[in-house]
């Protein structure tokens, strides 16, 4: 079956022209099967790969909320610890903020990264 248009009911799709097709002896009966065998495979094989592209697009997004809710974590961080002297306050701060900061960084790499993945993938997904 082809797929449906947008508030096109399961019921009311047409099906696809290859379902339709007349074969005029059996060697063509014999084509046409095997015609229809592979358009399946590859319409399987299709699918696949649109499951496969939804999954890195949610792969991606939860990385960077990973990334994003690490960094928030590593600036709590900085000032949990109390009653140190101040070059150790200041050291644990410091190294907490470096965190944050290496966290924010890399998903900002990975934004310029993926741009462009995402771009292809709802591009993709439109056709």
């Amino acid at each position: 079956m082809s797929e449906g248009e947008a508030g096109q009911s399961e019921g009311n799709r047409t099906l696809s022209w290859i379902w339709k097709t007349q074969g005029v002896s059996a060697a063509g009966e014999v084509l046409a099967d095997a015609l229809r065998i592979e358009w399946c495979k590859a319409r399987a094989c299709a699918n696949r790969w649109t499951e496969e592209v939804q999954l890195l697009l949610e792969e991606m997004r939860r990385v960077r909320a990973f990334l994003s809710w690490h960094a928030a974590w590593w600036d709590e961080q900085a000032g949990r610890r109390t009653g140190l002297p101040d070059a150790e306050t200041e050291g644990i701060k410091g190294y907490a903020k470096r965190q944050a900061s290496l966290r924010r960084n890399l998903q900002i790499a990975f934004d310029d990264m993926w741009v462009m993945i995402e771009t292809s993938a709802t591009a993709g997904a439109q056709m």
